[in-house]
């Protein structure tokens, strides 16, 4: 498909789609998003209130309630204000305690009030205004009982509400603390006066006289009351009014919803929808084709500029795409490169000082007369040269069998013959050790293979369990039939392999033992030639052990043709 057909179809594809979309946009927005905004707004607002008040009455204070708006905000979304109702005063603004931005708040309030009402459980004739002032007494005390231990720290709940006055639970609150915050609490003599003559002034116009009236505090909620209200009615104010200090007062609740504009929008997203894609179109599918080109032209200069670690998305099968997966296999692959180099720079400076910081302290104490030039000083230094020339012949196999550049010469190969032969190589080590090697092969297993580095990962094998094995004990060299593959196993007896160490055997430059050093416990390099040989004879290696009872190696090959 060409370019200029690609682009007329995607374009009357996305006509079509947009015009279907705008109907649809149009005829669903514009009849629910309205009303079910508001029904969401009204119905947070109505859940936030009462959460709010129920916090008031349990508490008997606004005190920490900014903790519960803050809940409250996270929880909904929605900026939380809480305002005192009689007076332009903030107690709470989610928005400055989260910092967050200052949303505009909805035309939406609702009141609060936590503070109980005067109900009297039954009619008490004449006794219900001693009962009111007793109601406003106890009202007081237990209000600021509940407050006393939100200021603690504790949570009391209103369990019950009895002639106006609430009754708490606190369960979990220590009897010192209790017992602290009840004293104090009684009101003064002054007070219980106030509320007795607030109480004496709803006696009943009919019946006994009432006394000589006080004149009501300032905003007394019976000062000017209609002189033909219930006496209950009055009552419940007075009971108001002298509880007004004492209990949270009323607030007003506002909020900010993030879902006031939705409602605005569908007749502008319905247009957008016809217009823009079409509009976008064509311009959509040039940076389909352009971005690709532009990524990977930035890449390969960021590549060249010595950043390896550079990658292009790869999206689709086209050619693109498949010049993508080009550069991504050549970045892997010169990335590998120079990550391989560094190391083997880095492992060979790591293993080289010691052997050279020890032939410069000898040379130089020769200098400077010292030590004598004697015969066991000379065979020091050999020792020296000779290990790091091992060091230096390990490091070279290792780095060419990981390039892939280590030259191997396959044949048949006899496995019980290759056993019997690594035995007689490593003998003289083992007698020195006092250990014993023992070969068991099956008869006629043969592999095609390098015989010489399949030798060298086997002796790396021997070498490493006749060093662990303790004297007396005995080494096995088997080769088992395994289906398609043959299974040579070097098992010793000797102090086995932590679980935590199995993992990092095959490290270059690793040692279990970290006392052992480079001239009893070899270069370190051993195990990780043998894992690279097999390897590239397209096989595997694993290792179990038991710690104090031995360590088996396992050398897993596939089957090769019989020996002729």
């Amino acid at each position: 498909m060409t370019f200029r057909v690609r682009v007329f179809v995607l374009v009357a594809l996305v006509a079509l789609v947009a015009t279907g979309a705008s109907t649809y946009v149009t005829l669903t927005f514009a009849k629910s998003e309205v009303a079910q905004s508001a029904q969401a707004q009204e119905q947070t607002m109505r859940r936030i209130a009462e959460q709010i008040t129920q916090y008031g009455r349990d508490h008997g204070t606004w005190e920490r309630v900014a903790d519960l708006a803050t809940r409250l905000a996270q929880q909904t979304g929605h900026r939380i204000r809480l305002d005192v109702q009689d007076r332009p005063e903030t107690i709470v603004d989610t928005a400055v305690l989260l910092q967050q931005p200052v949303e505009p708040m909805t035309d939406l309030s609702a009141p609060i009030d936590a503070r109980t009402r005067f109900e009297p459980s039954r009619s008490y004739g004449a006794k219900t205004r001693l009962l009111a002032t007793n109601s406003m007494e106890l009202y007081r005390q237990e209000t600021r009982f509940a407050a006393c231990l939100t200021r603690y720290g504790f949570d009391p709940k209103a369990v019950d509400v009895a002639d106006g006055v609430p009754v708490f639970a606190y369960p979990d609150v220590p009897k010192d603390i209790v017992r602290t915050c009840r004293e104090g609490i009684a009101s003064t003599p002054q007070s219980l006066e106030l509320d007795l003559a607030e109480v004496e002034r709803c006696r009943p116009l009919t019946g006994a006289t009432p006394a000589a009236p006080t004149p009501a505090p300032a905003g007394s909620a019976t000062a000017g009351a209609d002189p033909v209200r219930s006496e209950l009615g009055c009552l419940q104010e007075a009971f108001l009014s002298r509880i007004s200090g004492i209990g949270p007062v009323p607030l007003r609740l506002a909020v900010a919803s993030h879902e006031a504009a939705i409602s605005a929008t569908p007749i502008a997203l319905a247009v957008g929808v016809v217009t823009v894609p079409i509009l976008l179109g064509t311009l959509l599918l040039s940076r389909h084709v352009l971005r690709p080109i532009r990524g990977l032209t930035l890449a390969a200069r960021r590549f060249g500029e010595g950043a390896l670690d550079q990658r292009v998305t790869v999206a689709g099968g086209d050619e693109l795409a498949q010049l993508a997966v080009t550069f991504n296999r050549m970045a892997d692959s010169v990335q590998h490169g120079e990550e391989q180099q560094r190391r083997m720079v880095a492992d060979v400076a790591h293993e080289l000082r010691t052997p050279l910081a020890n032939l410069r302290a000898y040379l130089e104490a020769l200098e400077d007369g010292l030590v004598t030039a004697d015969a066991a000083l000379f065979r020091s230094l050999h020792e020296e040269t000779l290990l790091q020339q091992r060091i230096v012949d390990d490091l070279q196999t290792l780095a060419l069998a990981e390039a892939g550049r280590l030259v191997y010469h396959r044949s048949a190969v006899s496995l019980g013959d290759l056993l019997e032969s690594c035995r007689t190589a490593h003998q003289p080590s083992a007698t020195a050790a006092g250990v014993e090697l023992d070969v068991t092969a099956d008869p006629g297993l043969v592999v095609r293979a390098d015989p010489d580095r399949l030798r060298q990962a086997l002796g790396n094998l021997v070498t490493n369990a006749v060093r662990h094995s303790p004297a007396g004990t005995t080494i096995t060299l088997a080769a088992v039939p395994a289906g398609q593959a043959v299974l040579l196993r070097v098992i010793d007896q000797g102090s086995g392999i932590a679980p935590a160490d199995r993992e990092h055997v095959f490290d270059r430059f690793w040692r279990a033992d970290r006392a052992r050093t480079r001239g009893s416990g070899g270069s370190g390099l051993g195990l990780s030639i043998a894992r690279q040989i097999v390897l590239d004879h397209q096989g595997s290696i694993s290792v179990a052990s038991d710690v104090g009872h031995g360590t088996t190696f396992t050398i897993r090959l596939p089957v090769g043709e019989p020996a002729r």
